[in-house]
């Protein structure tokens, strides 16, 4: 697989659509940066752990993505916080990339598909909650096709309504944590579609494709991949991981992997 960083005009580029005044970035300190930034933080938690956040704009995001990584030595995370996340995959994989650069933790480079797989159900599921709100169908079978011909104002909805997806990455040298959520709470049938999938055993990677329907909204490789890559993160390499998707008890669905390096 290619190491090659997207180019930052592309993001740039990729940032004119889609775009919205509350994207954000929001840098999670370790002790030492807790230390050295105090006086940046401003008032903002993620999980209990206090967040210097910075708004995105076009403006600005060269700026901040060439100097991110020199704040990781201080950081233990970082979270995105988007409207149209699956407009933003280009940023998403850049951040990936430059993080599995500062951990080298190579092995796990394929946990990408994974992350972008969980973002787009969390986007979907934010969009579907709008949908359903605004009893724009009368069968939930119209849903795909009125996302593909009306999906800018969708999410223009979605903004209104304060619906979002944070995208996050927690790291150390020793234990890597990808996290994608968002705030509308997941149907009964999204938990169980999900689980089936991510308890899928596969032979090969191409049976993942098998039975899935084009008009899916979010529906691909990244969930049945879940399974295979946990079993090739122990088969090759003994790294023990986690997967799990839950609802908070703010209403929002949280989906997680977590994969440890080093045993204790």
């Amino acid at each position: 697989m290619s190491h090659v960083l997207v180019p930052l005009e592309e993001i740039v580029e990729e940032w004119d659509r889609h775009s919205y005044p509350e994207d954000s970035i929001g840098i999670m300190f370790n002790n030492i940066g807790l230390l050295k930034f105090a006086e940046k933080l401003n008032n903002q938690h993620e999980g209990g752990v206090p967040l210097f956040v910075l708004p995105l704009q076009k403006q600005n995001i060269t700026s901040v993505l060439m100097n991110i990584e020199k704040l990781f030595p201080y950081t233990k995370g970082l979270t995105l916080r988007l409207i149209a996340p699956q407009s933003k995959r280009k940023l998403v994989g850049y951040l990936h990339e430059k993080i599995l650069t500062y951990v080298n933790r190579r092995e796990i480079e394929s946990s990408i598909n994974i992350l972008h797989e969980l973002t787009a159900n969390a986007e979907k599921a934010n969009i579907e909650y709008v949908v359903k709100k605004h009893n724009l169908v009368s069968d939930r079978k119209e849903i795909p096709a009125l996302v593909r011909k009306e999906r800018d104002t969708l999410l223009d909805t979605c903004y209104k309504e304060r619906k979002w997806v944070k995208i996050g990455w927690k790291f150390t040298h020793s234990i890597f944590k990808l996290e994608v959520k968002n705030n509308v709470p997941i149907p009964e049938e999204g938990v169980f579609g999900i689980k089936q999938k991510i308890g899928t055993k596969l032979d090969t990677l191409a049976d993942g494709f098998v039975g899935e329907r084009e008009d899916q909204i979010g529906a691909g490789l990244g969930l049945y991949f879940v399974n295979f890559f946990r079993e090739e993160m122990k088969s090759q390499y003994d790294f023990e991981s986690i997967f799990r998707i839950y609802e908070n008890d703010f209403e929002e669905t949280i989906a997680s992997l977590t994969v440890i390096f080093e045993k204790e």
